[in-house]
């Protein structure tokens, strides 16, 4: 069985990702500024966690693609209520999902970079050049499987909504009409 390594494993539990047992929220909405048990500050550079935005939305636009699809084409649902039921979700999710997309951002973060970087404010001297030169490989190497991540997010949504209009319009459709119940007639 495949094992996810423990940065990861403490993200799915909002936990600290070094030492797995402070929690990462203080409310809601809220982050703690550090681990009340072991101290690692989660504060990053301004912006950082902007990167969950892209987490949240991947998960919530694969989840209404495949959502859409089961209703209407396994469930026998109407277009306009599974539409409905996916506004819902699309609605619900991403509020739900954001503290685990910070949470697997972070941890991410933290399993790349093995230091975390000096924040503004931060009076502990800054890093050293091999700390910064460190940070700038581990930043390109997250930057990269992060880009190749959301390509292919991309990548499969586009083959669902390919796949939906595939069986919407039928395979061997020859350009056939939509009438007003919203089934295909053949022209003339």
């Amino acid at each position: 069985m495949l094992s996810l390594p423990a940065p990861l494993r403490h993200a799915l539990r909002l936990r600290c990702p070094r030492c797995g047992t402070g929690r990462l929220f203080a409310g809601w909405f809220r982050m703690e500024p550090r681990c009340p048990a072991c101290g690692l500050d989660f504060r990053r550079e301004p912006g950082f966690y902007l990167g969950s935005i892209y987490i949240n939305y991947g998960v919530t636009a694969l989840t209404t693609i495949a959502l859409y699809g089961l209703l209407v084409l396994g469930a026998g649902c109407s277009a306009e209520q599974a539409l409905a039921a996916c506004l819902a979700v699309a609605v619900a999710l991403p509020m739900w999902l954001f503290r685990y997309a910070r949470a697997f951002l972070l941890a991410i973060d933290s399993s790349v970079n093995s230091e975390p970087s000096s924040v503004p404010g931060d009076t502990g001297g800054g890093l050293t050049d091999a700390q910064l030169s460190s940070h700038r490989t581990n930043d390109g190497q997250a930057g990269c499987a992060m880009g190749i991540a959301l390509t292919l997010v991309l990548v499969f949504a586009l083959l669902m909504a390919a796949v939906t209009l595939w069986f919407a319009v039928g395979p061997g459709s020859q350009g056939g009409v939509w009438d007003d119940g919203g089934l295909m007639e053949e022209p003339g």
